[in-house]
């Protein structure tokens, strides 16, 4: 499976984002997208998941598929989880087959079982980065979608959970976006 950025263009409100830009996003494979904040990292991300429509261009797909619709496990860079609601409830509510225990030991790669209990509201913006990571881990999806999934990790924080995304992914294909390419060597880097 194949999916195609052919020429796609996106203004807003006369300030040009993308230009003419062109990709091939391919199965087992990683894809970074690599820019300064405003420079459309997170503008191509939602035109690839169809959440957004281009100005112009088009997106096309090449190959077999199951269903007429393509799903994406998309990680915001926006603090889009619940005050309320502790890590495990985040993770469980991702999709109803998540039982409290599979979420549990997953979310125990970078939490204590304490932390795994405090409302989102009193977890660090990393921490809340790596519950939405382990999240769209779990989502039966055919892309991976991350934008700027590192936000606010220390080096080990962003090595751990690098490896954790890479061991999770399987071999569907990995799309990031990030200001800029630290450890991300095993991506294919595209420069916006």
């Amino acid at each position: 499976m194949t999916i195609i950025l052919e020429h796609i263009c996106k203004s807003y409100q006369g300030v040009t984002v993308l230009d003419d830009f062109n990709a091939q996003i391919e199965d087992d494979r990683c894809y970074a997208f690599i820019g300064p904040e405003g420079c459309g990292k997170s503008t191509i991300l939602k035109i690839f998941m169809g959440d957004l429509k281009p100005d112009s261009g088009k997106v096309s797909r090449m190959g077999d598929y199951k269903y007429p619709t393509l799903q994406s496990a998309f990680v915001s860079s926006e603090d889009d989880l619940r005050p309320r609601k502790n890590a495990i409830w985040h993770v469980t509510k991702a999709d109803r087959t998540i039982k409290k225990e599979n979420a549990m030991e997953e979310l125990s790669f970078f939490f204590t079982p304490e932390e795994m209990k405090l409302p989102s509201r009193e977890l660090t913006t990393a921490q809340k980065q790596l519950v939405k990571i382990v999240r769209a881990m779990f989502l039966h999806a055919d892309f991976i979608v991350l934008d700027e999934p590192f936000i606010g990790m220390n080096e080990s924080q962003r090595l751990m959970a690098r490896d954790y995304i890479l061991k999770k992914r399987g071999r569907r294909p990995l799309l990031i976006a990030s200001r800029t390419d630290d450890d991300l060597e095993f991506a294919r880097k595209i420069q916006m």
